[in-house]
């Protein structure tokens, strides 16, 4: 399969069977997840993963998902080095969702405003140099796409210097 297969196949489902997501499969992917291009090779993510029965950890806070994997970045004094870190961190979800599309594994990417109340993510084992770049809601989905749709080519701009 070349990525340029994948134009538009990408999804996100909107319901999760009710299916577990193994530990297991979420270390795997996240083990070819982190070649992320970094400087320095930092490594500057840390994941905390929750799913149902850890019991109610996310409930209130997101939508209902078979698993939960937040991604943490770490928070550098030097801000040319968080930027980078952060961009990183992009690059890893990215990897992330390809990996997981590999497996048949459905992730919904969401950011929310209780990720940035420093009491709640605390609660969560979020240390104070880290902030939530991201939470990954995992499951396999309930509805399978059907085919490629219709994508309408995207109309890129650029200027040449």
């Amino acid at each position: 399969m070349e990525l340029s297969d994948l134009q538009g196949g990408i999804h996100s489902p909107k319901d999760f069977l009710d299916r577990p997501v193994s530990q297991e499969l979420i270390l795997e992917l996240l083990n070819h997840a982190v070649w992320a291009p970094n400087d320095g090779l930092r490594e500057p993510w840390r994941f905390i993963f929750a799913d149902n029965r850890n019991g109610k950890l996310m409930q209130g806070l997101q939508e209902h998902a078979p698993a939960y994997l937040l991604i943490l970045v770490k928070e550098e004094a030097d801000h040319h080095k968080r930027e980078e870190d952060f961009a990183a961190v992009c690059c890893l979800i990215q990897n992330f969702r390809l990996l997981a599309h590999e497996q048949g594994l459905g992730v919904r990417s969401t950011l929310h405003d209780w990720m940035y109340d420093r009491s709640r993510t605390e609660t969560l084992g979020v240390l104070g140099n880290e902030r939530i770049a991201a939470v990954l809601e995992l499951g396999y989905g309930a509805e399978q796409p059907e085919g490629k749709a219709e994508i309408a080519e995207p109309q890129l701009q650029f200027e040449l210097l």
